[in-house]
């Protein structure tokens, strides 16, 4: 059963979900309601942001600087928005709890670009292009890699690639909410369109694929990694709500994972919706992010 505060906020953004109906596609202006609505989250204590550069690409830090962190430890984390939406800077709160709570001395957020201006394979090149310039610093297996919604798309692409590439792989990679097939053809897109209060498969084909997929072919791996090989990646931890329209694309792929002989742990929120553990007012957030964050700091 979901508690109050999560039966709140479901009405509260299945009446924002209908509202969007009602709207044209107007990124200008989603960008903005997306930055307004994260300034409502609490900053945790004991954190310093600093805003610099990576080989020209605008990157956040995140020091903790709290006594209860492990020195070198690195969280690596590519913020969601369907590829069109989002920022570093609003998830200063959510990140900052994540370090924390898995006793991560620093958190990196690379600013990549954002579709429709710059669409496929910019923000792949550019987390590529992050983690590169990090990995020079830091050791691979002192780095985890981490990514919700778009970001968790960007995450696993990465570590596809590294493995292709045969460049040094993470210590595990956290995927929260994934969004791994721009198909959007799973069964869970027609079963939980309207169960998922936050998000819809109109709004993902109207507003977010299609400016970031533009004409490339929807099943590349490295667009939609749920048809990637994932025979040698790292430990995975992936988290769902059992309400979200991308239900099937966590559950097929802890499937396709465990047939590789992948170390991965699939766990379902009963009641949850997309991207849950972002709103803060809702025990069930600081829940996920408690799991999430005791599975990052368990070697």
């Amino acid at each position: 059963m979901v508690s109050l505060r999560a039966y709140a906020a479901i009405k509260l953004f299945g009446w924002q979900k209908k509202l969007l109906l009602l709207h044209p596609n107007n990124t200008k202006l989603m960008r903005r309601i997306f930055e307004q609505g994260t300034r409502m989250a609490p900053i945790p204590s004991q954190l310093k942001f600093e805003n610099s550069h990576i080989e020209n690409l605008p990157i956040l830090s995140i020091h903790n600087q709290s006594t209860n962190k492990v020195k070198g430890r690195i969280l690596f984390y590519i913020h969601g928005g369907g590829f069109v939406i989002g920022s570093p800077h609003s998830y200063r709160a959510y990140v900052g709890t994540l370090c924390k709570l898995s006793k991560a001395e620093f958190a990196y957020l690379p600013d990549y670009r954002l579709a429709p201006e710059h669409p496929y394979p910019a923000a792949l090149e550019d987390v590529l292009c992050a983690w590169q310039s990090l990995s020079d610093r830091f050791p691979a297996h002192e780095i985890l890699l981490a990514g919700d919604s778009a970001g968790g798309n960007l995450a696993l692409a990465l570590g596809i690639l590294l493995k292709d590439k045969q460049l040094n792989l993470p210590k595990k990679i956290y995927l929260q909410s994934p969004w791994l097939d721009l198909t959007l053809t799973s069964l869970s897109h027609t079963r939980q369109d309207k169960r998922d209060p936050f998000l819809g498969t109109y709004f993902l084909e109207r507003d977010f694929a299609r400016h970031y997929a533009r004409d490339h072919i929807r099943n590349d791996p490295l667009l939609s990694p749920l048809y990637a090989d994932f025979t040698g990646l790292p430990p995975l931890l992936v988290q769902v709500g059992s309400r979200e329209v991308l239900l099937d694309d966590s559950r097929e792929f802890a499937k396709r994972a465990e047939a590789a002989n992948v170390s991965i742990t699939l766990s379902i929120w009963t009641g949850m919706w997309h991207a849950w553990p972002q709103i803060p007012f809702v025990p069930e957030s600081r829940q996920a992010l408690q799991e999430a964050g005791q599975w990052l700091d368990h070697s």
